[in-house]
């Protein structure tokens, strides 16, 4: 919502489905300050100039505002606003207009506001680049951090580079993120021609309670510089687009040509019976050592593409949907295109070097290309065509994550490659745009992003997958749930795959993979690839049927208190029931005292009824599974004892009393 009485800026971000009556404490305004040391801002403009249009899909709000501080007085720099609302971001393009004359400032601010203090987590991608001594072909992943209010003396984040992302998330419910545009001269040189001179700041905050954030592209204490011109700035907010009900395990499995031994119809059968419900072709690398696989840009991959088709044939035979990799960042050295444009369109560093990326010596997966240039055609015409010559449901994109460039040729082409660095944000959300048409809203878009994820370009999918690298290894046990990476389930909109292969050690012993999957199972994720630990546990969700009829918590759910040693709980719930994950993550059995609060379940309870215990099978089908009852009054009063087997879940089934 915008407040036509505030400057028009935006005063409130609420999610159907989320927590917060409103993410926003305060609204997110613009602010500057002179070199008197007078602030100014839109916020106390109650008669802004506010329009409002539609281009196709795109609802487009327009605001001109003065900007006054806190007597009134009006400042010689006036705000133009544009606001692009698309499907779960909003594109913002602000200006800074001085009609005549100078003004001296000792800061610009492009975004303040003050976030709910039931935010939770942050992460943000490092501002700094090759010029600061950063990897000059880094790849940016995400620092994270938790929130919680403290003294203002100790901000969380005091940062003269300004970082290119910033993400806030109650974790598991919902979250607000922001993020530059693609030119990141605007950010780092326009004001001053020097990096570094600006401040991103994020503190605790009393009066209102929350979590100040503001970016500046100029902030000084004592120095000012006379601005002449109008100044612009382009960025992002965006919005985990959640449905409000909890997601269906997502089973997935992967396979490739495999020396020409192509998988076989009774394979697709078996993982048809398994639960499989997505499949991809992944044969990026040489991993046989003979040459047969896929070349990131080429076509066709295979001699033999008949084979490639017939798999996919026997997966939709047995309901199992088919999709295909595509590297959204590598084209390899022997296609005709790297030969021709691999300058024009790679991504270089400031020598002017690429960067090509190996499976082993001399086995190469392809070299960088950004998407800020004619690279995105490409990749588009490649996707299609692979698309309109075989019956896949959709795409798998990996290196789906913007990335920091100094290609001269991807933007100011005068400039030299420390003044035109870049990164390719707005082409990727182009390229998302277009995908999600491309293979239609009932098409298969799966994301592969690893410490880099994005609630704006995740909205577009239908599965993610995550934690392949980048958190540290499990080696002899377990880490506490609280201490699991925040995107093992983030803001909960999507399905979500956590990779186990690069996350157990391989020496570590077998139990850490049911560990694993337990986890998983807490956090509302599946393991990716399955294992053969998800077909044991994931079983024990049987009884609850279309889970999507259902709203989920996880393991930070308020409706369950369990005494015993690493036990943790996650709910389903629908009217008039609900069904109770009980985890035991010790390698010896337990009695466990579990005591419900029905008031605080997703769908709360006026007068529970019954409860139900159901447990897996000896042998795990859920054919097989064992039930028992529960004193429902126990459990809702002072606890009732359950007994969970070592490294192992049951599930507590309660429901409540019909109404006449």
């Amino acid at each position: 919502q915008h407040d036509l009485k505030r400057g028009g800026a935006i005063s409130s971000i609420r999610l159907a489905h989320g927590r917060a009556t409103n993410l926003l404490v305060q609204p997110i305004a613009a602010r500057v300050r002179d070199d008197k040391g007078a602030v100014f801002t839109e916020l106390p403009d109650s008669a802004p100039r506010v329009t409002q249009r539609r281009d196709q899909l795109t609802e487009i709000v327009s605001v001109e505002s003065r900007l006054l501080d806190a007597q009134g007085r009006v400042s010689a720099l006036r705000l133009k606003t544009e606001f692009e609302y698309h499907w779960g971001y909003i594109r913002v393009h602000r200006e800074f207009v001085l009609p005549s004359g100078t003004f001296q400032a000792r800061e610009l601010c492009a975004l303040s506001t003050v976030l709910a203090s039931s935010l939770s987590d942050f992460g943000y991608r490092d501002g700094r680049t090759e010029q600061e001594g950063e990897p000059p072909f880094s790849f940016g992943s995400c620092h994270w951090g938790k929130l919680k209010i403290q003294s203002p003396s100790n901000p969380v984040l005091n940062l003269s580079q300004l970082p290119r992302y910033v993400m806030f998330a109650d974790a598991g419910v919902e979250g607000l993120e922001w993020f530059m545009s693609s030119s990141l001269s605007q950010w780092d040189l326009q004001l001053t021609g020097r990096r570094g001179q600006g401040r991103c700041l994020l503190e605790s905050s009393q009066e209102p309670a929350g979590f100040a954030f503001s970016l500046s592209p100029f902030q000084s204490t004592n120095a000012s510089i006379s601005m002449t011109n109008t100044c612009a700035f382009d960025f992002y907010l965006g919005l985990p687009i959640s449905e409000g009900h909890a997601n269906k395990p997502w089973f997935h499995s992967s396979f490739n040509r495999n020396r020409g031994n192509w998988v076989a119809p009774e394979q697709v059968q078996s993982w048809a019976r398994q639960g499989i419900q997505t499949v991809h072709c992944h044969n990026d690398g040489d991993a046989y050592g003979d040459g047969l696989f896929w070349r990131d840009g080429s076509y066709p991959p295979y001699p033999d593409m008949e084979n490639y088709d017939k798999v996919i044939a026997e997966c939709h035979k047995a309901g199992i949907r088919v999709a295909t990799y595509f590297s959204n960042k590598e084209l390899h050295p022997s296609t005709k295109e790297f030969q021709e444009h691999g300058v024009e369109w790679g991504r270089m560093d400031l020598k002017g070097n690429l960067q090509h990326n190996f499976l082993r010596e001399k086995s190469e997966f392809g070299a960088q290309m950004c998407l800020r240039s004619g690279w995105l055609k490409f990749l588009e015409f490649s996707i299609d065509r692979v698309l309109t010559n075989h019956a896949l449901d959709g795409v798998y994109y990996d290196w789906n994550v913007p990335l920091l460039c100094s290609n001269p040729r991807h933007g100011n082409k005068a400039a030299g490659p420390a003044e035109a660095a870049h990164w390719d944000v707005d082409e990727l959300l182009q390229l998302m745009e277009w995908t999600r048409n491309r293979v239609g809203p009932k098409g298969l878009v799966i994301l592969h992003n690893t410490t880099t994820p994005m609630f704006a370009m995740e909205n577009f999918a239908n599965y993610i997958v995550g934690n392949e690298w980048g958190y540290g290894k499990w080696v002899n046990d377990a880490p506490a749930l609280q201490d699991l990476p925040l995107e093992w389930r983030l803001a909960g909109a999507r399905s979500r795959g956590v990779i186990s292969y690069g996350q157990i050690a391989g020496d570590a012993p077998r139990r850490l993979h049911r560990l694993f999957a337990i986890e998983a199972l807490l956090n509302g994720a599946t393991p990716w690839p399955a294992s053969p630990e998800t077909f044991e546990l994931f079983p024990i969700l049987k009884p609850v049927g279309e889970v999507e009829t259902c709203r989920f918590a996880d393991w930070r759910n308020q409706a369950v208190a369990l005494e015993g040693t690493r036990c943790a709980s996650a709910v389903y719930s629908r009217p008039g029931e609900s069904f109770i994950i009980l985890a035991n993550m010790t390698n010896v059995a337990q009695d466990v005292r579990c005591t419900i609060r029905p008031d605080q379940l997703p769908y709360p309870m006026a007068a529970p009824a019954a409860a139900t215990l159901h447990r897996l099978g000896s042998n795990n089908p859920p054919a097989e599974a064992a039930s028992s009852t529960v004193d429902v009054r126990e459990l809702t009063g002072s606890g009732a004892r359950v007994s969970i087997p070592a490294d192992s879940v049951i599930l507590l089934q309660m429901r409540d009393r019909k109404e006449k």
